[in-house]
């Protein structure tokens, strides 16, 4: 979590009166805040009772468990686990006590079996307080292996689900994640992914969505996340389908619901900043999304999400409203927020519900909370990085219409009290009785639950009860069949996850999970399409998929949804999709070509030739002369058939239709009046029917910089697979007109037969093909060919551009750079000339390597020694790898990584999507993307100005 950039008139050495002033009493602190009318805060607790704290949770009991950073920035160890006692019930917290010290940069907690779960990076760790002498004799490590980086970037935000499973936010720092002393255990990796376990610690698994810090349930189990731009994020699509479904993969999971953009309104002053500086007045540092569950504010507020903003001094207030399967989240207050503080020392990192209803404010109260690694070392000298360190305040924030609430004592509660309180109005009630019947495995409990399953009044009464009794074991296939003809749409979407695990044995519980098909709510279709998946077997289902993705073809989720479930029935689905709308299939509705398409890339991934005669059929079938788009999207498939593409049309039997698409695709392809995507599929089906020498000459065409980028990429493509040598000649004798993914297409194909690797060869040796214009994979095969003459002759191709004594590169190139004088400006052009492809500077540019906003201030000759020697050190956050399939290999930082497939991303953006299916290794690759020999292209003169640029943040 990077919380934010500090008050940085501190560091900048600004004018007294820009300066922010220093801290401010808890009295004085009150003072400064503003709220919408009705709405009060008080001080719940503050220094010397609570320090530094990050992140609190209220046990069954009203106590207040704390985790306080103290070692924050630089350690060593020394967080504390703290609890707070209110035990005369006015609103303060009167007695306090440290449980446990020396933990490592503290960042979650969760109150467990009277004790604690706390977050520690690398372990997530259990405290108890055993003899009740105020001390935790019992520390226990529960898993380990989680990634320890930066504090702000740590794992955190352990939450109790209305599934009875607990959450856990990744932080950006991932792991390899295991119980110690499970021997027989695999290590879970969460890169690119949230986390869950069960309450025993059995179940461990990844989860959709990767939170930099916290997370958070709606009263239906929808979970929130965010990062530090993107105040509020929704995973959608659920990691257990795409683990299952071995031929899809979704390159994203999470919807944006944030309807506003980033703009904040504080009230303090904006101080100015070293570290991103275009960002004052929007988000930079949102943490700690908290949807509002309690009844002590106004109707209105319920289920409102608020998120911390602690750069502004402020939280944030979205309204959230369904739309679709997911969310729009609307501004609460027009032109102001929430809460907002005057006091630039105010730090609100965290949010917690409470008992009383109340909304709880965590504020760290510290001049600097941003990390050391993102402050330069000339400006760290002049501040205090711990200032504040002995300070720490809690605000509980309630409305003027709430009354006083009793303080709860739900450790002693039967379990017929706890299971009456899953009717509580009030979340923080309902979650806590879920969980403490779920910790006591108490059988009394079971008829209870029972009861309000079927016959609560309150529809998230009788999710909490289903769930409980999931976790209990004791819910049965009539049970889940009866909560699916619940009268609330929300009972009946968790519904139908708790039948899956009874669906096999069940002939009676997949009648009403088909029967569900024509369901009103479009949440419980979406869940209903990925719940189909798990009935492979069942006839019923290629029909049931094309009713869900008919109704709902403009819906992205649906769409995918569909797909992760159709598996070896893409051919079926489509034939029962044409009987549902083949009227909107050939009007092209909204959505319909992309589905045609994902069907057609699944049968492309099975490689099963008789499914793909099938759906060839399905696609070319009816009297249709002209091929309407989504039968042109549907034949994609032969594209990805190389040289079996005839082999296939022949064996569909459908050679005459296809080969009179054909003639009409190269038409299409050759239109520049065209949409780029219906251009590329022509261009797709002309070279899967392997074109005529003619046709051949009219593609080459479309290689050149007036086509679209996709078009050009397509034609090479489409060219490469044209036998012989004269063909690669040619779109290397354009070589210097050539672009980003053009040229690695090029290159891609230089390597198709030895005499096209003959002339790239060529092109090296004369400097026309510059070695640092080759890709990693690029180099590597040159390196490792098999033919020795290769092999020589690239070494030296690739020496003479590059010096064999780097260092000595390195030095004398230094020397001559630091002597100069640069200008700024100029710098700039630099910059976007040769960075700008992988790096962002004040939010331009592509996230391909760091961020190079933050190297201001920076020592020059350090910085330069880095741009010279990208290979010294390469961080793990932009690791090369290197993806080989059958046919291709990818190279590229990984983007996002699922069960199914990996992203990779590359200079300009480009991303490529693989199949685990279709991977035949992957590895890292030892180098930095980016190249040694920059300065070819760079003069000394160039780079003293780009340092300067670089060095003053972009000053001029």
């Amino acid at each position: 979590m990077k919380w934010l950039v500090f008050a940085a008139g501190l560091a900048l050495g600004a004018s007294q009166e820009d300066r922010p002033p220093g801290p401010l009493s808890p009295a004085e602190a009150l003072k400064t805040f503003r709220l919408p009318a009705g709405f009060r805060i008080e001080l719940f607790a503050a220094e010397p009772d609570v320090r530094d704290p990050v992140a609190m949770a209220f046990d069954e009991d009203g106590r207040a468990w704390v985790v306080e950073m103290a070692d924050y920035p630089l350690g060593p160890p020394s967080g504390r686990l703290r609890l707070l006692e209110d035990t005369d019930g006015d609103g303060r917290a009167d007695r306090s006590s440290v449980l446990a010290s020396g933990i490592p940069f503290p960042t979650g907690v969760l109150p467990w079996r009277g004790g604690a779960l706390v977050t520690a990076a690398p372990d997530l760790l259990f405290f108890k307080d055993e003899d009740g002498d105020g001390k935790a004799e019992r520390r226990e490590v529960v898993f380990t292996g989680f990634g320890e980086g930066n504090p702000q970037h740590r794992v955190n935000g352990l939450q109790f689900g209305i599934d009875a499973w607990i959450y856990g936010a990744n932080g950006d720092s991932g792991g390899r994640i295991f119980r110690p002393g499970a021997r027989d255990e695999k290590p879970l990796s969460i890169r690119g992914a949230d986390f869950r376990f069960r309450p025993d610690f059995s179940g461990l698994e990844a989860v959709s969505g990767q939170s930099q810090f916290a997370n958070t349930f709606d009263d239906w189990g929808n979970r929130f996340i965010n990062n530090n731009p993107n105040h509020i994020r929704h995973p959608v699509f659920p990691m257990a389908y795409l683990a299952a479904a071995s031929r899809f993969s979704l390159s994203s999971v999470e919807s944006a619901p944030s309807d506003h953009g980033q703009r904040v309104y504080p009230a303090s002053r904006l101080q100015p900043r070293f570290n991103d500086p275009h960002t004052a007045g929007h988000f930079t540092s949102a943490c700690s999304v908290t949807i509002y569950r309690g009844t002590a504010f106004p109707p209105e507020f319920r289920g409102n999400a608020f998120s911390c903003e602690p750069v502004h001094n402020l939280v944030h207030r979205d309204i959230l409203a369904p739309e679709g399967v997911t969310f729009v989240a609307r501004r609460g207050e027009p032109n102001s927020e929430f809460l907002a503080s005057t006091d630039n020392w105010f730090r609100p990192v965290n949010l917690c519900g409470g008992p009383d209803g109340a909304l709880y404010v965590v504020d760290m109260y510290r001049a600097v909370v941003e990390h050391p690694q993102w402050i330069p070392l000339e400006i760290q000298r002049r501040i205090d990085l711990r200032a504040g360190e002995d300070r720490g305040r809690i605000y509980r924030i309630v409305h003027e219409s709430s009354r006083p609430a009793a303080r709860p004592r739900l450790g002693r509660a039967t379990p017929e009290e706890l299971a009456a309180l899953l009717e509580h109005p009030d979340g923080w009630w309902r979650t806590t009785a879920q969980r403490l019947l779920v910790e006591r495995r108490d059988a009394a409990a079971v008829e209870p639950l029972r009861k309000i399953a079927r016959g609560s009044a309150f529809p998230p009464a009788r999710v909490h009860a289903l769930w409980t009794l999931a976790a209990l074991g004791t819910l049965g296939p009539e049970a889940a069949a009866e909560a699916l003809e619940d009268p609330e749409s929300g009972v009946r979407e968790h519904a139908l996850r708790m039948a899956e695990p009874f669906l096999a044995g069940s002939e009676a519980l997949r009648d009403r999970v088909f029967a569900r098909v024509g369901d009103p709510s479009i949440r419980v279709r979406f869940q209903l399409a990925l719940t189909l998946g798990r009935l492979e077997a069942d006839a019923r289902r290629p029909a049931a998929l094309a009713r869900l993705a008919a109704r709902d073809l403009g819906d992205r989720w649906i769409r995918a949804a569909v797909l992760c479930s159709t598996g070896a029935a893409a051919p079926e689905v489509l034939a029962c999709l044409r009987a549902e709308a083949l009227d909107r299939l050939e009007a092209s509705a909204p959505g319909a070509v992309e589905l045609v398409r994902g069907l057609a890339d699944l049968v492309a991934a099975g490689k099963d030739e008789t499914e793909a005669a099938r759906w060839l059929r399905e696609v070319v079938g009816g009297e249709t002369p002209a091929p309407a788009p989504w039968r042109m999207a549907g034949l994609s498939l032969l594209a990805r058939s190389g040289a079996k593409a005839r082999a296939l049309v022949e064996k569909a039997g459908v050679a005459e239709r296809v080969d009179g698409w054909s003639a009409r695709a190269l038409e299409a392809a050759l239109d520049g009046a065209r949409e780029p995507r219906e251009r590329v599929e022509a261009i797709e089906l002309v070279a899967a029917l392997r074109p005529t020498p003619e046709a051949a000459a009219r593609l080459e065409t479309l290689v050149r910089p007036q086509e679209p980028q996709e078009v050009q990429v397509a034609a090479v493509r489409a060219l490469s697979a044209w036998p012989g040598d004269p063909v690669g000649a040619r779109l290397l004798d354009g070589w210097s007109g050539r672009v980003g993914r053009v040229r690695r297409e090029i290159l891609n194909a230089m390597f198709a037969s030895p005499e096209r690797l003959e002339r790239l060869l060529e092109r090296l040796e004369r400097g026309d093909v510059r070695p640092a214009e080759l890709e990693p994979h690029h180099r590597e095969r040159l390196l490792k060919h098999a033919s020795a003459a290769v092999r020589e002759r690239a070494r030296k191709a690739l020496e003479s551009a590059v010096d064999a004594d780097r260092q000595e590169v390195v030095r004398e190139l230094t020397e001559k750079v630091m002597a100069l004088q640069g200008d700024p400006v100029r710098g700039e052009r630099v910059y976007v000339q040769n960075c700008a492809s992988c790096h962002r500077w004040h939010g331009q540019g592509f996230r391909v390597g760091p961020d190079l906003t933050v190297v201001a201030g920076r020592d020059k000759r350090a910085l330069l020694v880095d741009i010279l020697d990208p290979n010294r050190a390469v961080d793990p956050a932009y690791q090369t790898y290197v993806v080989k399939t059958a046919k291709d290999e990818f190279s590229g930082i990984l983007a996002s990584e699922t069960p199914a497939g990996v992203t990779l991303l590359r200079a300009g953006g480009e991303q490529s999507t693989v199949l685990r299916a279709d991977i035949l290794t992957i590895r890292a690759w030892p180098a930095s993307l980016m190249p040694e020999g920059i300065e070819a292209n760079v003069t000394p003169q160039d780079f003293a100005d780009l340092l300067e640029f670089l060095r003053r943040g972009g000053g001029k």
